[in-house]
């Protein structure tokens, strides 16, 4: 537990955005909400039209989004979607035990508004909406303690076989490096996904950082698995909504909450409070 808390004052969760003022958020939402590369695009649905916010997402995913032993779905980006559906008079449905390659495609169809906590890609950007980040997640090379090598950037991989969670993206660096250079197989069960690395199977695991460190220690894994450091990378954490999705139009003012709580430190309070939760559960 101690570990974990440590990683996480070593290791902060990075939000970045204008400074906007409180006092934006009793705005009317506008018609216009912005594209994280091209810049604004114009929503048609009426404010009627979403009652809503059906949601997404990752289980086990810390502090992002996971489901505790309760059956309670939570994490940073459930708390951030509660709180801004309280401010308009929306309803949340969420939907973690959703398989997240399943959700993507539920998404597409607009059977789901948002998903809750997703990299960035280029390809994902032509297809659905992304809102400003509110993390960001550092992505770990996770190995045996017995059978260690070192680990600096991608290229210490080629030669080694990998594994990462199916369906799951680490952004366009790290997929079209991985699937170009590396060899690397795909896990559908994420929770369980160090079993592949105890069993032999593969050199080392590729997971987001807190991800994989909360496995460690739910599992009492501490003693055969460790990160390797440094990170290989870090990357933004948006939502992720449908582009068929009527609640596309609140991305503006979902950005404009964003950036006042990393600024009054709401994010990190969240996120440092799910974190503990995590390792509580765990020890």
């Amino acid at each position: 537990m101690l570990s974990i808390r440590r990683s996480f004052r070593a290791v902060c969760f990075c939000l970045r955005g204008l400074p906007i003022g409180a006092a934006a958020l009793l705005t009317a939402v506008p018609a216009l909400a912005e594209d994280v590369n091209t810049g604004p695009t114009q929503i048609n649905q009426p404010a009627s039209a979403c009652r809503t916010l059906s949601v997404g997402g990752a289980d086990g995913w810390e502090p992002i989004s996971y489901i505790r032993e309760n059956g309670q779905h939570t994490g940073l980006a459930i708390d951030i979607l509660r709180d801004y559906a309280k401010r308009h008079d929306l309803r949340v449905e969420v939907n973690l035990d959703i398989p997240w390659t399943r959700a993507m495609q539920m998404l597409g169809n607009g059977e789901l508004d948002v998903i809750a906590g997703a990299y960035f890609t280029a390809e994902r950007n032509q297809i659905h909406f992304y809102s400003k980040p509110f993390a960001q997640d550092d992505i770990i090379v996770f190995q045996r303690r017995n059978a260690q090598f070192q680990v600096n950037d991608l290229h210490d991989l080629i030669g080694y076989r990998g594994a990462r969670p199916q369906g799951g993206s680490y952004g366009d660096y790290i997929d079209m490096f991985a699937e170009q250079r590396l060899d690397m197989i795909f896990s559908p069960t994420g929770n369980r996904i160090f079993d592949v690395l105890l069993n032999g199977r593969v050199d080392y695991v590729m997971l987001g950082r807190f991800d994989g460190l909360t496995n460690i220690y739910r599992d009492s894994l501490s003693d055969k698995i460790t990160a390797i450091e440094p990170p290989i990378d870090s990357n933004d954490v948006h939502f992720l909504f449908s582009r068929k999705s009527p609640c596309m139009r609140h991305v503006q003012n979902l950005n404009i909450l964003i950036e006042n709580m990393s600024e009054n430190g709401t994010l990190g309070r969240w996120t440092e409070s799910h974190l503990f939760d995590t390792s509580e559960g765990a020890s």
